[in-house]
């Protein structure tokens, strides 16, 4: 895959009426020439204060139960992860690190919506919102193993919008359906067993932006953090492998 140039720049804006920071990562620039048509990526989300088990030694203060605003230890770290791979790779990736939780978890989909809306005049070729799941015993094991690692074990999930009222836009689900359940496959054949497959849900999840919108489940709150971004190197390399297929 072709490499180019990417900058980045860290915008650190306050929150509205709290005096603290949310933070967000935009492109500046990429290299120009051919390069220019690499495919694009934007991950964000939504519900960004996700936190993972601190035994490995990753801890953090709470805002609730799993959940803290440190960018270091929440989904943020997982998608910088995820992005510094595909930016590897050859990819333009726009990271959005902005807390959507804030200033009320019910409402996160509706102000990650209105980012996902500001992106539309130039689309990306995939949207994933990175997500992490809560534990339940009937997804059975929490890791796979491969050469001595731990790897949390991820979950697509793609909405149908059949569960919403009042809203005549609905997903490409099929579509949606068919880029998770390649990426899936391609993980489970590096590492059998990383991915728990695709889960069809009755939720939009914001997922009518466009015909390329995935939400991910990595691991859940019993995998440490560690666990979590080793599990992003076999998610990139079946990305990677997506997009290869469609040259």
């Amino acid at each position: 895959m072709l490499l180019f140039v990417l900058a980045l720049i860290l915008t650190v804006l306050p929150a509205a009426g709290d005096g603290q920071a949310d933070f967000s990562v935009r492109v500046v620039s990429v290299g120009e020439g051919e390069n220019a048509g690499a495919p694009r990526i934007y991950i964000y989300h939504t519900h960004t204060c996700e936190a993972y088990d601190p035994s490995d030694g990753n801890t953090y203060t709470k805002t609730e139960t799993w959940r803290t605003r440190d960018t270091a230890c929440n989904m943020v770290r997982v998608g910088a992860e995820l992005a510094r791979r595909l930016q590897n790779a050859g990819f333009l990736v726009c990271h959005d690190t902005t807390d959507y939780e804030t200033p009320d978890l019910s409402t996160a989909y509706a102000r990650s919506l209105e980012a996902l809306e500001k992106t539309l005049d130039d689309p990306y070729d995939l949207y994933i919102d990175l997500h992490r799941d809560s534990y339940s015993v009937g997804n059975g094991k929490n890791t796979v193993e491969k050469d001595g690692k731990s790897y949390a074990r991820l979950l697509f999930l793609v909405g149908k919008g059949s569960g919403q009222t009042g809203m005549d836009e609905k997903p490409d689900w099929q579509r949606n359906e068919r880029i998770a359940t390649f990426l899936s496959d391609g993980m489970n054949a590096l590492i059998p067993d990383i991915s728990r497959g695709v889960a069809l849900k009755s939720g939009r999840y914001n997922q009518h932006i466009a015909p390329c919108c995935l939400l991910l489940e990595v691991g859940n709150n019993q995998n440490t953090l560690t666990e979590a971004l080793l599990s992003m190197e076999p998610l990139a390399l079946s990305v990677c492998r997506y997009f290869d297929r469609l040259d």
